[in-house]
């Protein structure tokens, strides 16, 4: 097999991979020396004791953004879904080299080395079988048109792609195209400077592969002697490089574009099946049945459609054809194979970018390791704040950020942190026109490779260390930053439910009502795991007749989503949270409710907000009134949107006229809700006007609220004095006029 992984028959391989996550040291972190990875923040300042009494303790009064569920659980969705040639000195070892009793070694190898003796050049001469075997079932390129051009033009040409994407294969056929299949070699060098150094090394007339020999500076006059010898010689070199601008402009460059995955697995599935009839032929077989199974068996399977749109890199499309094809499985039998091989690669690619070498970057392995690992967890933002995490995660005791606000990583640095592999799996873009941030995401196609990586790093490192560290993000100043810290706790509860609980519940008892509201959204993440919601349950009603800061906690849980799951669960519970004075200041009850009336469940809800309105309790009251303000302000959906929503279900008999009734009078006599209230009425008439069905339902339900003499006396007030100076011309004020002086009594 080729560098990128395309086949050369009888071509030897061994395993390159590592003794674990680091072969070198053995171990995935260094030593912690100094605070738990768990351990608590420091203490914040205590609440005002005057302001609630003892025996319900004040909530800290704080503006926090209150998130859109929708946003929350799609976030928390997101996060829950080749090998070397063997080398000895100066020689490349193909073929079966057998040693031992009747070994028979087969193939051609012809190696020149330097004519110094320092081993540091060797040139391998392709035979034609070898260049012919690598062009069978090779996927074409947009590259190759490019660099047919260039070798035409120039004798040294750059061509720049990551290491894996088929560039050394595509380097080997253009030169074949222009000087046959039996004039290529592949040159290896030390450094780019030894090939300066080495006499009647190049040979007119064929065309010469050199792979990158890596980190040393490239230096301008090398490259220039490198291509006046090539020409001197009418020969022409490929120089394969993993990208950047060290080269400057004094080499023409072609950037390789890898063949998409689909062109891959058609092309080799052909060469492994060319000559065989897989049954369905009339006659002499065509290859008409290895399209149909191509088309209609394989490229038909969902699993295989999507991971074909990823970023998988040839040599591992290769694999799974090579497995398919070795028995050509159809419908469920292929589905199973696929699901049996496909998610073994992808875990095998996670294992890789969080095993890197610790000679790839100057912070060594454990700051690869981390900042992959953010990159993971925080996928959607800044580069910075990535950055920031990663040396979180590898000093937890750290209280703030080591960047400023506007560090950034730019170009060599943020490719080396990535590495090849994830860098094709995520997208940089900026984050806004006037900033020079960059946002970091991974590809709709390759979620199940991020989800991969957490799988990774919880079985192969300290699983205490994630969860102090994604303790430490769910307490971070940024709201962003806790919402990707609270889902990834409540993805690893999946793995370690009662750490993650007990994380939980020191967040849930946080002052900071931003960490409460982390907390919340953790319990969201759980919920959205069938086998933990049990739990879940368990621990809201624990909460819910606890202290302060925890019904609080169980107010925000049930706004962020939770009280869809459970709606009748969800109202008893609210109910304890919202009997305490603490909640008068927060509105996640009233989300709460207004989420199950979403639901689809008003019926109930309304119901037992009305046993709220009667209960004589002051902050269930409140509560209730608040409630239905925020939902008599909504509207139905087109093409009823003149239909205040409440009116509309009252319209259909999907909500009972009493409840209405019970709630609208209490919303209307409450001082705290009186006013807007009474604004929303004036807007109901005013929309009502010219509209019979609707002025008919509005009259109907204030004919039934409007009983009392401290009601007729302000809906008097309002008549005159705000409503008829606003909309003179309205027909509908009138008949509600009349319900002042009307003595239902």
């Amino acid at each position: 097999m080729s560098e990128d992984g395309y086949p050369i028959e009888d071509e030897e391989w061994v395993s390159a991979e590592g003794a674990g996550f680091d072969a070198t040291t053995g171990r995935p972190w260094p030593s912690d020396d100094g605070a738990a990875a768990g351990q608590a923040p420091e203490a914040e300042h205590a609440p005002d004791p005057t302001e609630t009494p003892a025996d319900d303790e004040a909530l800290i009064e704080e503006e926090v953004e209150a998130p859109d569920p929708r946003v929350v659980i799609s976030g928390i969705e997101d996060l829950f879904g080749r090998l070397g040639a063997v080398r000895t000195g100066n020689v490349r070892v193909r073929g079966a080299n057998a040693t031992g009793h009747r070994a028979v070694a087969i193939n051609t190898l012809t190696v020149r080395t330097g004519a110094d003796g320092s081993e540091r050049v060797w040139c391998e001469e392709l035979t034609a079988t070898q260049v012919r075997q690598m062009g069978d079932g090779y996927a074409p390129t947009a590259t190759d048109e490019l660099l047919d051009q260039a070798i035409n033009r120039d004798p040294l040409v750059r061509l720049a792609g990551a290491d894996g994407s088929g560039r050394h294969s595509t380097a080997c056929l253009a030169l074949a195209r222009r000087y046959g299949p039996d004039r290529v070699a592949v040159l290896t060098a030390a450094d780019l400077a030894d090939l300066a150094g080495v006499d009647g090394l190049f040979t007119s007339g064929v065309g010469y592969v050199v792979p990158d020999p890596g980190p040393p500076g490239v230096d301008g006059l090398v490259l220039a002697g490198l291509a006046t010898r090539a020409a001197n010689r009418r020969c022409t070199v490929i120089l394969l490089t993993a990208g950047g601008t060290e080269y400057g402009l004094s080499v023409p460059t072609v950037v390789h574009r890898a063949p998409a995955p689909v062109d891959v697995f058609a092309a080799q599935l052909w060469r492994h099946l060319r000559g065989d009839c897989l049954g369905a032929c009339a006659g002499e077989c065509q290859g008409d049945c290895v399209q149909s199974y191509l088309d209609d068996e394989c490229l038909s399977q969902p699993a295989l459609k999507a991971y074909l749109a990823g970023t998988p890199r040839p040599w591992e499309v290769v694999q799974v054809v090579a497995a398919i094809a070795e028995r050509t499985p159809s419908g469920n039998r292929l589905a199973r194979a696929l699901d049996q091989l496909l998610p073994q690669q992808v875990r095998q690619r996670a294992r890789e970018i969080l095993a890197p070498s610790a000679d790839t970057y100057p912070g060594g392995a454990d700051h690869l390791r981390a900042f992959r690992l953010s990159c993971a967890v925080l996928a959607g933002q800044t580069v910075t704040e990535i950055h920031d995490a990663a040396h979180r995660l590898l000093r937890p005791y750290l209280d703030e950020p080591v960047s400023g606000p506007d560090a950034g990583l730019r170009g060599p640095d943020l490719d080396a942190l990535l590495g090849g592999v994830l860098s094709q799996a995520v997208v940089i873009e900026p984050d806004d026109v006037a900033s020079s941030r960059r946002r970091l995401r991974f590809r709709p196609t390759e979620e199940e490779l991020r989800r991969n990586l957490l799988d990774v790093a919880w079985s192969e490192w300290a699983p205490e260390r994630l969860l102090g560290w994604f303790g430490a993000l769910a307490r971070s100043t940024d709201s962003a930053i806790r919402q990707a810290g609270a889902a990834a706790i409540g993805w690893a509860a999946g793995r370690d439910v009662d750490a993650a609980l007990a994380l939980v519940d020191d967040l849930a008892r946080a002052q900071r009502a931003r960490v409460r509201q982390a907390a919340g959204i953790a319990l969201v993440a759980m919920a959205m795991q069938r086998p933990l919601r049990h739990r879940v349950r368990t621990q809201l009603s624990r909460w819910a007749s606890g202290r302060a800061y925890q019904r609080d906690t169980v107010a925000r849980a049930y706004a962020l989503g939770l009280a869809r799951l459970w709606p009748d669960v969800a109202l008893a519970q609210l109910r304890l949270a919202a009997q305490f004075r603490s909640q008068r200041w927060h509105n996640s009850v009233g989300r709460a409710l207004v989420d199950i009336h979403e639901s689809g469940q008003s019926a109930l809800m309304l119901h037992e907000l009305a046993r709220w309105a009667v209960s004589g309790e002051p902050e269930l009251c409140l509560h209730a009134a608040r409630t239905f303000r925020l939902l008599a302000e909504r509207w139905s959906p087109a093409p009823d949107d003149h239909w205040p929503e409440l009116l509309d279900l009252l319209r259909a008999n999907a909500v009972p006229l009493f409840d209405l009734v019970v709630l609208l009078r209490t919303a209307l006599c409450l001082p705290a809700t009186a006013y807007r209230s009474w604004r929303i009425v004036g807007y109901w008439i005013n929309q009502a006007d010219g509209r019979l069905g609707v002025a008919d339902a509005c009259l109907e339900l204030l004919r039934a609220v409007i009983t009392t003499p401290q009601l007729r006396r302000r809906l008097r007030h309002q008549v005159r004095h705000v409503w008829r100076p606003i909309m003179p011309q309205n027909r509908l004020l009138p008949a509600v006029a009349q319900l002042a002086v009307e003595d239902l009594t």
